[in-house]
């Protein structure tokens, strides 16, 4: 077999260190997709947007349906397999729920909320759910939130479990010199710049506005410094953190505490305080 490299000294040490800069940058593109959740292969995005449902009470239909989306790299059986379930029927939560598979493709499309609000959300109200909680891990937390951007009054109530809110250090400091996310956003574009800053600006403009949000987050997260910034804009209570990076057994126990210690699921865990058909 010939080989490609030339026997010429220096022909040889410069086509080598051509092979070398060429290996580096493809082992550096694959380091970046791997530590971004991405795939050389992206995930179909079939529309309807693929869903799982339950019902976690067998006391009769419920009126409120629990919308579970997943983080980057997630999938619909996460919230099961970790215990989200099975901890909702611990404490007579009396809901239906449904896990969306809002996978990283229907991000890097654009089409996420479109999905949520044409094939998940307006269906729920459709047949009849009087409250619809939703629930975001990670990833899915920028999706709740994004979609309450487009669609006020989607949801009830947001559980953001570590939202990715962005990781650039500088917006971080730029909006804390501005004295917090709403002196910030004063006069800002809710579409301009890019989605980081978009979302910043949402949550600095319409954090009066917003459902009732809880932020749940483990101290030692990746992603800490924008729940720090996010809990100045919520009421403390409905803010907890709990030893604990970005991972499930930190959102495991974070779910366990809200779904028994909150109000978030006051009214359906009292019938009787749900409204009337």
């Amino acid at each position: 077999m010939t080989s490609i490299i030339p026997k010429n000294t220096s022909l040889r040490k410069s086509y080598l260190s051509l092979f070398a800069r060429f290996f580096s940058r493809v082992a550096s593109v694959l380091a970046v997709l791997a530590l971004t959740g991405c795939s050389l292969f992206m995930r179909d995005t079939p529309t309807p947007i693929p869903t799982l449902r339950a019902r976690c009470s067998t006391a009769g239909p419920a009126t409120t349906l629990v919308v579970f989306l997943p983080g980057r790299g997630g999938s619909m059986s996460d919230f099961e397999r970790n215990g989200f379930l099975s901890i909702l029927d611990e404490a007579r939560v009396h809901v239906d729920t449904i896990t969306v598979d809002a996978h990283l493709g229907y991000y890097m499309k654009r089409t996420i909320i479109e999905r949520l609000w044409t094939d998940v959300l307006q269906p729920a109200r459709q047949q009849g759910y009087r409250r619809v909680v939703l629930v975001g891990v990670s990833l899915g937390g920028v999706g709740a939130l994004f979609t309450e951007r487009e669609h006020p009054g989607a949801a009830d109530a947001l559980v953001l479990l570590s939202p990715y809110l962005g990781d650039k250090k500088k917006v971080f400091e730029r909006i804390a010199a501005a004295g917090g996310p709403a002196a910030w956003a004063v006069g800002r574009d809710l579409y301009a710049d890019n989605v980081e800053e978009q979302l910043w600006t949402f949550l600095g403009a319409r954090s009066p506005s917003l459902p009732a949000t809880w932020l749940l987050s483990g101290r030692s997260d990746s992603l800490a410094q924008g729940h720090r910034l996010l809990a100045t804009l919520l009421p403390t209570a409905r803010v907890a953190t709990i030893d604990g990076a970005h991972d499930w057994p930190t959102w495991c126990a974070l779910w366990r505490d809200v779904c028994f210690n909150s109000d978030l699921f006051r009214a359906e865990k009292n019938r009787e305080a749900l409204p009337s058909p």
